[in-house]
């Protein structure tokens, strides 16, 4: 009954419905169609469309004839709405683009008019916005992120043919990778799609922030590595295989603990031989037998990730082989597509170089700037590099590396004496050229018997190292510890790798000086001085770098060209001197002498023993004048110094005391 009920309820509302309807409009009830056999009458569509297209094309070019005395009317409602109606055809869109940009007033930006003419809700990167978010999405999928945040890079881990690459993100290698993966990803009928500049730049950005906060911290190493008393070496070659190398023993393995990543100039190390031969390194590397166990050590402590490394300077003549030995010894320690390299322009050069390579290598030196050299120094020992990020003013870009460093030249370019306590510098003889294409042969086939003598002589020095220990070490002192260790490791006696490396520094010290001009020139004055007072000098900068330029400036290329720049060079040499017996102390207040007031320069010659003073009534001759420089009498540099008496108050105010 309840049914029944409901359905005459019904029909008696749609009674009521129906007859409302023709009352109010007169008609008769329509009959709802059916959908199923709607139809759509194609032609009359296309041609309702085409028309719109001619009248958005009748406006465009209506607003086109005025818009040089209205620049506005291409912006009004009318013709940005067919603007839009235009562009969604883009043969029809290309034709205008050319007649609105002949058209448009000088000063009107294409650009905004093709902001304008972008239907709202779209955008210029839509696709590319898409893609980019592809390309996130293909990394997250085939790799691992995480970030060094020593060196403030992001990476990713992933399998390329069974082999486990780490990638830096945003690296040429990088790129590559990524661009035909997602080629092969989006690869259809044979064909696959390209992923455009920007899009890897923006998935670039992306995955670096990703890496960074979500990703985990992890240390990444370029070539060499310490990891739980153990070292390992890069290899480099296309299964990326890595050397340990322990106290007694080395081995290739496959799955390191430790990651590494390869530049795109990074080339591979040699596969070791083990019970290589070490003696055949010296048939290509042209190094005088008294300084090989220096060049030994110094390729070893390269396979040293965290100590500091020495300098490595090969000076020589034409027809010396500095060049190539200097090749042949990277490529045993860290072979790169370029080994050699020219001159760095700046010092920013030298960390930029530094930053994707492990050794620092360049040739033909004719000279290195204070700051060049001061760069070296941070560079062999640990150190940092800061400037402004491009494009920003309140950014840093940060490069800290410790790295060794090899430089060639002809005569001895290191000249400051921080820079000559980290170095070693070997004179290289001259030699008979082979052919180069022979030598190369023989190289090669040499080359991995040799890194295997290398390493076989690592390992024994590392057993050897915990036992040897350095009374009074030099400056270099982990160097020096090893070295002593590999020089007993090879059967010499104790003691002979230190004195060795020790007289190495002292003929670096004494060529530094014969190189720096104002070395040379304080040298001549205490040779030349005779005196009884042991102090050669004291006065103000000022008037000793006016009585030495009187000889030097006119000569001397390098030289100073104000008394500060004579203070800083003769800071610089202070320590070298020092060793010489010529002790300098610089003010570092104001003061008062009889060559006026000033900064204070004071050179003292150690355990001097002069003659006595030849004083008459208290007058004293001029040579024995503390203010005697280069025979002439700073007080009245026009005399010369002979045996006229001359009084100086200075002077005899000391002998009195």
């Amino acid at each position: 009954m309840r049914d029944d009920l409901d359905k005459q309820t019904a029909n008696l509302f749609e009674d009521i419905d129906t007859e409302t309807e023709a009352e109010a409009g007169n008609l008769a009830p329509y009959p709802i169609p059916d959908p199923s056999k709607r139809t759509i009458d194609l032609e009359q569509a296309i041609d309702a469309k085409a028309e719109s297209l001619d009248a958005a094309r009748s406006v465009i070019d209506r607003a086109l004839a005025v818009c040089k005395n209205d620049p506005g009317v291409l912006f009004s409602e009318d013709v940005i709405e067919a603007l839009q109606m235009v562009k969604a055809d883009k043969s029809l869109w290309a034709t205008y683009r050319v007649k609105i940009k002949q058209a448009k007033p000088s000063g009107m930006s294409m650009a905004d008019i093709d902001k304008a003419a972008t239907p709202a809700g779209e955008s210029e990167n839509a696709g590319k916005d898409s893609s980019a978010a592809e390309l996130i999405e293909l990394v997250i999928h085939r790799g691992e992120l995480f970030f060094d945040d020593r060196d403030d890079k992001a990476f990713v881990s992933t399998n390329i043919d069974g082999v486990t690459h780490t990638l830096a993100i945003g690296s040429r290698a990088f790129v590559e990778w990524l661009s035909f993966a997602y080629y092969k990803s989006t690869k259809q009928n044979g064909i696959g799609k390209s992923a455009g500049e920007s899009s890897i730049k923006n998935a670039s950005f992306a995955l670096a922030g990703i890496a960074k906060h979500e990703g985990h911290k992890q240390r990444v190493h370029l070539r060499m590595a310490a990891h739980d008393g153990g070292h390992y070496l890069f290899i480099g070659d296309e299964r990326l295989q890595v050397v340990e190398v322990r106290a007694g023993a080395w081995r290739l393995i496959d799955r390191p603990p430790v990651k590494f990543w390869k530049p795109a100039s990074m080339q591979a190390l040699p596969i070791p031989q083990p019970g290589g031969d070490l003696s055949l390194l010296w048939e290509f590397v042209n190094i005088p037998e008294p300084s090989r166990l220096l060049v030994l050590a110094w390729i070893l402590e390269t396979y040293r990730a965290d100590t500091p490394k020495p300098i490595m300077a090969l000076c020589g003549t034409q027809g010396s082989a500095k060049s190539s030995s200097q090749n042949k010894m990277r490529q045993v320690t860290d072979p790169s597509s370029v080994n050699l390299r020219s001159a760095p322009k700046s010092v920013e050069d030298v960390f930029i170089s530094a930053g994707c390579n492990w050794l620092a290598s360049f040739e033909n030196i004719s000279h290195l700037t204070p700051k060049m050299q001061d760069a070296l120094c941070t560079l062999a020992t640990g150190g940092g590099f800061a400037a402004r990020t491009l494009y920003t003013n309140d950014e840093e870009t940060i490069i800290e590396v410790k790295r060794p460093v090899i430089v060639n030249s002809i005569p001895n370019v290191i000249t400051a004496q921080d820079l000559t306590d980290r170095a070693i510098c070997i004179e290289l003889p001259r030699i008979d050229y082979r052919e180069e294409s022979e030598l190369n042969a023989a190289w090669e086939e040499a080359k991995p018997v040799i890194f295997g003598g290398l390493l076989d002589l690592f390992a024994a020095t590392l057993a050897k190292l915990p036992s040897v220990q350095i009374k009074n070490p030099p400056r270099m002192a982990d160097f020096t510890r090893l070295g002593e260790a590999m020089a007993q490791t090879l059967g010499h006696p104790a003691g002979t790798f230190s004195e060795l490396y020790k007289a190495n520094r002292a003929e670096n010290v004494a060529a530094a000086l014969e190189s720096s001009p104002v070395g040379v020139a304080i040298r001549e004055l205490v040779d030349h001085y005779q005196g009884a007072s042991p102090i050669v000098f004291y006065g103000t900068c000022k008037a000793l770098y006016e009585a030495l330029s009187e000889d030097y400036r006119s000569s001397v290329e390098s030289w100073p060209r104000s008394p500060r720049g004579l203070s800083e060079a003769l800071k610089r040499q202070t320590p070298a001197l020092y060793s010489l017996g010529i002790e300098i102390v610089q003010s570092t207040q104001r003061e008062t002498t009889a060559s006026g007031r000033g900064l204070t320069v004071k050179i003292t010659k150690m355990n001097h023993i002069g003659r006595p003073a030849e004083t008459i009534d208290g007058t004293h001759y001029c040579r024995d004048c503390q203010q005697l420089i280069n025979g002439r009498c700073a007080v009245d540099r026009s005399r010369p110094a002979d045996d006229i008496p001359r009084r100086c108050g200075d002077f005899v105010a000391q002998i009195h005391q």
